[in-house]
């Protein structure tokens, strides 16, 4: 009984070994199948991505080719379109291309005017000026003549001088005289002036930062101070420029006729022997109804050799109203409120000096 156990001890052994070794090949086995599997499943997966990839690239470029090609169908459309609408307006800037071209041709080919002609241009414009400035003063006097009154047996023929227009020797002052209603008025504007300042300082009315003054109280002050001589007045009014300007009117029963203007001590020869001939000359500002009394007051002027001129007056006032310099309240408020005048671009141009204006004749 004990040697049948050993020996079925043995057998078992060498089946245990077998059996061991055939796990361990299987498991050896196993392994090696199971990282062939990753790899491939991995290899496929990766295979895929790519020909996925390639797919949605292909995909994409296709959907960009065809909104591609739409847009440039729309944008053609929109060309034509616009092409259609602007088709008469390229015509005719073709045309004006066309004329601009054809007179720039034109100009080229023109000869150019020689200097002798060129000359004579100027000389007859200058000349065609003088000749209608001369008809002008003609009708002028022309008509003064016809309406100035006449008297009844004594003869108005008087000697008149041709008129030589020229302007005023350098530095002399003007001395004013208003000829209407058949009298004359001497108006001393530079002598009013002062006294208008005078009256304003002596006043105490005083302007704001901007220069300017109250316009209503400046105004009653001026208009009822009652400035002026014997023979005018001073009146001021507001502009709606806000500047206060000054109008000279006439007094009832003032002036001196052809004949009290002739006596000693008339208030025009009083004017006269206040000027000097060589620092003054004389202004005369007729209206129609007293071309009679200017020419015995140019005849008087004439006998002590004062220089003078003289033009015709048509108009309602007495005489044109001046700018002393009163500015009123809103004054810089008016100016700021205009519109500016827009830059020039260009060069400059030169301005030629002024010429003095021929106030005598």
């Amino acid at each position: 009984m004990k040697k049948r156990k050993k020996d079925d001890g043995g057998s078992l052994d060498s089946l245990l070994d077998t059996i061991t070794t055939v796990v361990g090949i299987l498991i050896i086995l196993l392994i090696v199948v199971q990282l062939g599997a990753d790899s491939a499943v991995k290899r496929i997966v990766d295979e895929k991505k790519e020909e996925n990839s390639k797919e949605l690239m292909e995909l994409a470029m296709q959907q960009f080719e065809s909104q591609k090609k739409a847009l440039l169908e729309e944008k053609k459309k929109l060309q034509l379109k616009m092409a259609a609408q602007n088709k008469g307006q390229m015509q005719l800037i073709q045309e004006i291309s066309k004329l601009e071209k054809e007179v720039l041709e034109k100009k080229k080919n023109m000869p150019p005017a020689p200097p002798a002609l060129q000359n004579l241009r100027k000389e007859k414009a200058k000349l065609d000026s003088s000749k209608n400035a001369i008809e002008v003063k003609f009708k002028k006097v022309k008509g003064l003549l016809v309406q100035a009154p006449k008297g009844g047996t004594e003869s108005l023929s008087k000697d008149v001088s041709l008129p030589d227009p020229k302007p005023a020797s350098p530095g002399a002052k003007p001395f004013r005289f208003l000829c209407r209603g058949g009298k004359i008025f001497s108006v001393d504007d530079s002598g009013l002036q002062n006294r208008v300042k005078s009256v304003v300082a002596q006043s105490g009315l005083k302007p704001n930062k901007d220069r300017e003054y109250e316009g209503a109280k400046l105004m009653k002050l001026i208009n009822d101070k009652k400035i002026g001589d014997s023979s005018i007045t001073v009146q001021s009014k507001l502009s709606p420029d806000k500047v206060l300007r000054f109008v000279i009117e006439r007094k009832a029963n003032a002036g001196e006729d052809e004949t009290g203007m002739s006596k000693p001590n008339s208030n025009y020869l009083k004017a006269l022997g206040g000027l000097n001939p060589t620092k003054h000359y004389l202004l005369f500002e007729v209206f129609p109804d007293s071309f009679g009394a200017y020419l015995a007051a140019r005849d008087l002027s004439n006998q002590r050799k004062f220089p003078a001129g003289w033009k015709p007056a048509h108009r309602g006032s007495d005489w044109w109203p001046y700018d002393w310099g009163y500015r009123v309240v809103g004054r810089k408020a008016y100016l700021a409120a205009r519109q500016k005048p827009k830059p020039s671009t260009g060069k400059p141009k030169a301005v030629p000096p002024k010429k003095p204006a021929n106030v005598l004749d």
